[in-house]
């Protein structure tokens, strides 16, 4: 694994590049549980969306450079963990 130098930048703008230009996988530990998860039942769980809500959600996806599974669970995430903290 190499270790990341970020040099100084002279502009917003050239640091924007210098992240939008750069691969973290040589900088990243390959120990195998990177993306790893644990899930109580190690499942994905298929859940039938409105067609609407579909193009709206794909749409926030892609703005944020994201999956929409990426961008469904975290809300679902933030949604439940607001959900219990207010009860």
């Amino acid at each position: 694994m190499k270790e990341l130098q970020v040099p100084k930048f002279e502009s917003y703008e050239e640091e924007a590049t210098f992240w939008d230009q750069l691969d973290t996988a040589d900088f990243m530990e390959d120990d195998g549980e990177w993306f790893r998860f644990d899930t109580p039942h190690k499942r994905a769980v298929r859940v039938a969306i409105l067609p609407e809500i579909a193009e709206e959600l794909w749409q926030s996806a892609q703005a944020q450079g994201v999956s929409i599974e990426t961008l469904v669970n975290v809300r679902l995430i933030e949604h439940i963990r607001g959900k219990s903290v207010a009860s």
